[in-house]
């Protein structure tokens, strides 16, 4: 796909059939040249590379809860220094955050002067999203009352059911039981989702960019200002949304950016710098790795949390709109697309199925050190896979369909 640098008389974006909770639809940019005589037309394809980019943050948490954390600490070993080099892994979940305000965004703008814009997109929302989440908690429920091993903390129901979780993890500065507490993340996706449909709608197209720029510095300065008057509640930046927005806020001005003529002088100058501006933001982050901030750490808060995120803006962009060949075909690697395409299941099912798969082989102290540990952990991601794949086919995938029946 060419870079566009230059003015777009229109821009489209196609929903597809498929996508996961966080990235509701892979979308086209189509871009015109001024001189055409005909109206751009609609391009009925998958943006595939997003699909992989997608797989890339769900591996990115696999990596952290089935690898990472099972390594052996302390680098007298290469497995430790592994351990300390892939120690930013859980940022997985920012790349979801960022693809998720590109995506959302896309369809937002796109769509605000639909008369029913807010009904239809919450329908589809809700379709996507609540039937398997809340067939999640049900079978994590079941689990709990047979009695799982283990000691942890667990919220009321209520929480979860009302996508409450992140708000409950951080008041109480403590993670409940993996199946539940990865629930976090989607909870500020929700709460991100009942607002911005009226934010767009409310705004004038040429006030968004400003509108969003305001919120991710918003964003950095209410965390530099809390971990500072409470540097002991570090943790609670992590996981509420006046805290976390800047992800979001910046994957939907990546979408701006990318769509919007306004943006033209800004889309050429990241179409030109890009991998300047990509090899700094990939160093920075290599070298915050090393440090092996935990979550909520008051590095994170000041400054790391709002780099990791335009890092990924940036390379969402980058994905979608100058596509580099080399970058777009390690993206569209089969596996990793179909990975990327299942990520909802996994994400929501990896601690239920994987966790449960290396807790019987592996025991409740396995630690990756052996041939025999590498097994279990494929055991544990590829079940986790393979129920995601029919998950899709048999019932997420046919509510997808049906909400996309519901047009705009």
């Amino acid at each position: 796909m060419a870079a566009a640098t230059g003015p777009l008389r229109r821009a489209h974006f196609v929903q597809a059939r498929e996508g996961a909770a966080d990235s509701p639809s892979n979308t086209v940019y189509v871009n015109t040249p001024e001189s055409s005589a005909k109206p751009p037309v609609p391009a009925a394809r998958r943006e595939v590379a997003l699909d992989g980019l997608r797989g890339v943050a769900i591996a990115l948490v696999l990596w952290h809860h089935f690898v990472e954390q099972s390594l052996p600490p302390g680098r007298a070993s290469w497995l430790g220094w592994l351990r300390a080099a892939t120690g930013l892994s859980w940022c997985g979940v920012d790349l979801f955050f960022t693809l998720s305000g590109f995506l959302i965004g896309g369809i937002l703008i796109d769509k605000r002067d639909s008369p029913r814009f807010a009904r239809i997109f919450y329908l589809r929302r809700a379709a996507r999203i609540l039937p398997l989440y809340y067939v999640t908690l049900a079978v994590a429920g079941l689990a709990l009352a047979l009695h799982i091993p283990g000691s942890f903390h667990l919220f009321p129901p209520w929480v979860y059911a009302l996508f409450l979780t992140n708000f409950a993890i951080g008041f109480s500065g403590n993670w409940d039981w993996l199946p539940l507490s990865v629930l976090w993340s989607l909870a500020v996706e929700e709460q991100f989702y009942l607002s911005a449909p009226w934010v767009v709608r409310m705004l004038r197209p040429g006030r968004l960019p400003w509108v969003l720029a305001s919120i991710v510095a918003l964003a950095e300065a209410a965390r530099v200002a809390f971990v500072t008057a409470s540097p002991a509640r570090h943790f609670f930046p992590f996981v509420l949304p006046p805290f976390r927005v800047d992800g979001l806020a910046l994957g939907f001005l990546a979408a701006w950016t990318a769509r919007c003529d306004p943006s033209a002088p800004l889309r050429a100058f990241l179409c030109k710098n890009w991998p300047i501006l990509a090899g700094c933001g990939v160093g920075a982050m290599g070298a915050l790795a090393l440090l092996r901030p935990a979550e909520g750490a008051p590095i994170l808060n000041c400054l790391g949390y709002l780099a990791i995120a335009a890092v990924f803006a940036l390379i969402v962009f980058v994905v979608f709109v100058p596509k580099p060949p080399m970058l777009a075909r390690v993206l569209e690697f089969r596996p990793l697309v179909n990975l990327g395409r299942h990520s909802y299941f996994v994400y929501l099912w990896h601690g239920l199925i994987g966790s449960s798969i290396i807790r019987a082989l592996g025991g409740p102290d396995f630690t990756l050190n052996s041939a025999a540990g590498l097994a279990i952990v494929a055991v544990a991601i590829g079940s986790t896979w393979l129920a995601a794949t029919a998950s899709w086919k048999w019932f997420e995938g046919p509510l997808v369909e049906w909400g996309h029946r519901h047009h705009y």
